[in-house]
């Protein structure tokens, strides 16, 4: 059987997150959300649809997929924004005889398809009309499902589908990888140690809240204290002296230091020394500079609300985001110079340099650089040649086609950046009382 992962038109409320990459390449709890359903059915032949201007690049994401055109067969199509639901729900889904659909809140999100009705479903699918899509398929009551509509679902859900995805890992503790004399395993039975990784003497692995799992090639150093559940991916480093705190998924190939919360790294970011992050999500070639901190808790204890664009913060017209706890959400290749600071549940794009000791505005646009009151555009051909020289240093090559979706992004977020320089100027130009 055929398994299509389609983006629906609630993709690009991901803001900065989904700007370089499809919704379901976003991680939440260990895995990212195409990983989870590649695990749940690993039987199928995996395709995916996708935003026009992003098919290329995920094509080099996942080259063992395929991308445009799929065989007239019988195709479990399942939405890429979706987080986590039963597992019978999906598995009786899958092995149902007949073509069936199921809907959450008033949302499609999965569907078994015949193959006389792929090509249909297809064409309004890239047309951005899953309900014409599936207008054909009978649909049953709804169900409990959960699909993101934002960063901030996939920092609260994190921690529960650690819970969830260590299964698809192993059964009661497995210590594969080299435990040195002198690191503590607390409730030993549900920490995972994969091959290739190295727990030093020192370090505290408290799995009592939730499994820890440590993934191949992974290093947490002395002294280093991770507590469950928690995730660190496949050759990230825990540095010494860092505090873990439950429910936080650490991605590959990423540095991390300092107290970290109920963080999600989507991989290969930096944040190596002292500081505090929280409820936060951080995309991918990150680097967060010493003492970085972000508040992730209001002191009037409400709910936490945040901008999708320099309009919205302008006008102050924040969004609710339901959630009590929640901290940054910060784009790929952005960067942060010393102790620099972030307010409760801010918003910041893709290509930024910021620095300077004020606390940064709730929302900061992609590929802006300075601090407040001192804002610019950070431009485009020297933006990329760092975050090349960043790459080459983990021996990753900037590929053509991420080059080319940097440059798209740079020209696409153009309205919303001029918009929030010019505020930020006008500011600055009004006298003192």
């Amino acid at each position: 059987m055929n398994l299509c992962l389609y983006e629906d038109i609630e993709a690009a409320s991901f803001g900065p997150l989904t700007l370089l990459r499809p919704v379901f390449a976003l991680r939440c709890g260990i895995f990212t959300l195409a990983e989870k359903l590649a695990l749940a059915f690993p039987e199928s032949r995996l395709h995916f649809l996708v935003r026009p201007h992003l098919e290329e690049w995920t094509r080099q994401l996942y080259p063992d997929a395929e991308l445009f055109e799929l065989p007239a067969e019988e195709t479990l199509f399942i939405n890429g924004r979706l987080c986590m639901t039963d597992d019978e729900v999906l598995h009786f889904l899958a092995a149902s005889p007949q073509e069936v659909s199921y809907v959450s809140q008033g949302i499609l999100f999965a569907a078994k398809v015949r193959g006389e009705r792929v090509k249909h479903v297809v064409r309004h699918l890239r047309e951005g009309d899953p309900d014409r899509a599936f207008e054909d398929v009978r649909f049953p009551a709804e169900v409990q499902a959960f699909l993101a509509r934002s960063g901030a679902d996939l920092v609260r859900w994190s921690p529960r589908q650690i819970l969830q995805d260590a299964r698809y890992l192993f059964e009661g503790g497995v210590i594969q990888g080299a435990v040195e004399s002198g690191a503590h395993l607390l409730k030993a039975e549900a920490i995972h140690v994969a091959r290739g990784s190295r727990v030093m003497a020192g370090a505290v692995l408290n799995a009592e809240g939730g499994p820890i799992v440590v993934r191949e090639n992974a290093t947490v150093e002395p002294l280093a204290y991770v507590e469950g559940p928690a995730a660190v991916g496949e050759g990230a480093i825990v540095r010494a002296g860092a505090k873990i705190r439950g429910g936080t998924s650490i991605g590959p190939v990423c540095r991390v230091g300092g107290e970290v919360a109920e963080t999600v790294f989507q991989g290969y970011a930096n944040k190596q020394h002292d500081g505090f992050l929280g409820h936060s999500f951080v995309g991918e070639w990150v680097n967060l500079g010493a003492n970085t901190n972000n508040s992730d808790l209001k002191n009037t204890y409400t709910n936490v609300r945040t901008f999708r664009s320099a309009r919205d913060f302008l006008e102050k017209k924040g969004e609710d985001s339901g959630q009590l706890m929640l901290g940054l959400q910060i784009g790929d290749f952005t960067k942060t110079g010393i102790s620099t600071s972030f307010t409760t549940g801010a918003s910041v794009g893709i290509g930024c340099n910021l620095y300077g000791t004020e606390i940064m505005p709730a929302y900061v646009p992609s590929f802006v650089w300075g601090t407040p009151g001192a804002f610019q555009e950070h431009r485009i051909d020297p933006m990329v040649a760092t975050a090349e020289r960043a790459m080459e240093r983990r021996k990753v090559a900037l590929a053509t086609e991420l080059d080319s979706l940097l440059r798209r992004a740079h020209e696409e977020t153009r309205n919303d950046r001029e918009l929030f320089l010019d505020a930020m100027a006008s500011t600055r130009r009004e006298p003192q009382a």
